[in-house]
């Protein structure tokens, strides 16, 4: 039997050599996503949309068991679970997510990093509420921002200066009137005996006079500047810096949590397509 020339080996390597290279090729399917995957989805979307956010999270576990590794999937399921606060699942999600990424998607992967940077505070702080609320208050104090407090009233130097020298006007009003007082009573009292008595009577008159328009005048200036004290204090207000309260602390990381993971705006929105 004749031995095949050398010729004929190096033609039938390049057949086989090309076959076994454009075959695979041809051969290598679209992928396509599960019905039943489709059929979970689309129900975890519509109690999505009604606000149904635990059968939604399980509608869409069971589509990702269907078609494991869908980025829509896991993408969704993020955002679910970061609406239902299990912030862990929520991170673990958005790590998967970010994942299977491109490299060269860098503005998704920037979005995804952002999320996964605000979803790990926001669990940062719901451990220090929680510490707090376990008696752990100077650990607290030590990690818990300061506070700016903004007081009406200030009780400084000038208001107690004014108010004093008000107190002091209205005691020498005081003191004028009952001496204004007792005049009018001795004018009153004064019997008319010799030709000298009507001209002494008429010098108590004038002193009672006098000691009236003294106490008015002291009365009124007295009243004004204590409503100047009272204006002065209370049309003013001072601001300070303070560590924040445990309570106060607690009530910053739910407002923290409510606007800052649970908020409709944002990357983590509902993603309809494959």
């Amino acid at each position: 039997m004749p031995r095949p020339s050398f010729r004929v080996l190096l033609a039938s390597a390049f057949v086989l050599t090309s076959l076994g290279l454009v075959c695979p090729l041809a051969a290598q399917p679209t992928r396509e996503p599960p019905p039943e995957a489709v059929e979970f989805f689309a129900s975890g979307r519509a109690h999505y949309e009604a606000g149904r956010y635990t059968e939604a999270a399980q509608d869409l576990e069971a589509a990702l068991q269907l078609d494991p590794g869908s980025p829509t999937l896991i993408y969704n399921l993020a955002r679910v679970y970061e609406l239902m606060g299990e912030l862990d699942r929520a991170i673990r999600h958005t790590e998967q997510y970010l994942q299977l990424l491109s490299p060269d998607d860098l503005e998704e992967r920037e979005a995804a990093e952002g999320s996964l940077r605000r979803l790990k505070g926001a669990r940062d702080w719901l451990a220090l509420r929680e510490a707090a609320q376990q008696g752990q208050v100077q650990s607290l104090r030590q990690l818990a921002p300061r506070v700016i407090v903004r007081e009406r009233g200030v009780a400084d130097l000038p208001f107690w200066i004014t108010l004093g020298a008000g107190a002091a006007i209205l005691a020498g009003g005081g003191v004028t009137g009952g001496l204004a007082f007792g005049a009018k009573n001795d004018a009153d009292d004064f019997v008319l005996r010799m030709p000298d008595d009507q001209r002494r009577r008429e010098s108590l008159v004038d002193r009672t006079r006098r000691l009236a328009l003294s106490t008015d005048v002291l009365l009124g200036v007295g009243a004004a500047t204590c409503v100047g004290a009272l204006l002065l204090y209370l049309l003013r207000s001072r601001t300070y810096e303070r560590d924040a309260e445990p309570e106060e602390a607690a009530g910053s990381v739910e407002t923290a949590f409510s606007f800052g993971v649970t908020g409709d705006s944002g990357w983590l929105a509902w993603r309809g397509q494959w």
